[in-house]
């Protein structure tokens, strides 16, 4: 039997053969894809510390540079996002205030990670929930202890979600635990080169209590939990008249925009016949910076650290 194959056939052959590993490839990249954790983080804290345990992960931060999640609002898109997201981490602790129901709502999809901390090491808050119930502070990353219950609260979940990645999540936890550890040791070292007397912090934003506690910091602030809440003139008279007694040099506004009372406390201060001066580098409080070093949680650590230090210790 002769059989004749032209070179069209042969042409067509190839072509049809081609097309399906084209198809096939496709098919295998987007299944590839689709297997990619998809992570919704409401600060950008919370989403750094992702991003070093599952460097893979597609993560969304909620909260970006200069925001306040007390008072954040959550907009169409956060919440499409949250819906269809693997995996969403909260802070929790009260912190935000107006989307508890909304998170928690998501199920075994959803962790408020910092409520992972033990109680006997959370700080009282001075306020009480909507219905009474005793508030802790919120503020939880700015001591690196507390942050290790989180980091641990983030992997668990990650490794129960993804099992297939359980040693890699695990083994990066580790070796971001022991960068957390070193970021300590330096912002120990920067604090203790200001003078006992001088360890004193007054910010705008009541965000470093946790700070101050692990690394030794008086801590005084002219607001409470949120950027748009302050203490009143009658206290802030009363931290004008610390501040001269203690002959503090400087204070520091944060990077939640809210001077107004940062300003009247100097301008008080000044009355009461004492000079201090308002850092011109703010700390950062609630939320990351847009770049380096301040857009990761250990480099803002580092940040406020040799910010406080340069100013208290001269």
């Amino acid at each position: 039997m002769n059989i004749t194959i032209n070179k069209r056939s042969i042409f067509a052959v190839i072509l049809g053969i081609s097309l399906v590993a084209v198809v096939t490839a496709c098919a295998v990249d987007k299944q590839g894809e689709n297997k990619k954790l998809t992570v919704f983080a409401t600060t950008g804290y919370i989403g750094d510390t992702v991003k070093n345990i599952a460097p893979d992960a597609d993560v969304t931060v909620m909260v970006g540079p200069g925001g306040d999640p007390h008072t954040y609002q959550p907009t169409t898109q956060d919440t499409e996002k949250i819906s269809s997201s693997d995996l969403v981490f909260w802070s929790g602790l009260h912190m935000e205030a107006h989307m508890i129901d909304q998170l928690k709502s998501q199920g075994d999809r959803q962790v408020a990670v910092a409520e992972a901390i033990p109680k006997e090491d959370l700080l009282d808050w001075p306020d009480l929930g909507e219905n009474g119930e005793k508030l802790y502070d919120p503020h939880v990353w700015n001591s690196t202890e507390n942050w290790k219950y989180v980091v641990q609260a983030i992997t668990d979940k990650l490794a129960a979600t993804d099992p297939d990645n359980k040693d890699k999540y695990q083994e990066n936890a580790k070796k971001y635990e022991q960068s957390m550890d070193e970021t300590a040791a330096y912002v120990r070292e920067k604090i203790n080169a200001i003078p006992e007397d001088k360890r004193i912090l007054i910010t705008g934003h009541d965000a470093f209590n946790y700070f101050g506690k692990q690394f030794g910091l008086e801590i005084r602030a002219t607001d409470f939990v949120t950027s748009e809440s302050q203490i009143s003139p009658a206290e802030i008279k009363e931290l004008g008249e610390y501040i001269a007694e203690k002959q503090i040099k400087t204070i520091f506004q944060d990077n939640l925009a809210n001077p107004q009372a940062i300003n009247s406390l100097q301008e008080t201060v000044k009355a009461g016949g004492w000079e201090v001066t308002i850092s011109d580098k703010e700390l950062f409080a609630d939320s990351l910076g847009p770049n380096p070093p301040v857009d990761t949680y250990l480099g803002v650590m580092k940040y406020n650290a040799d910010t406080i230090s340069a100013a208290l210790a001269s």
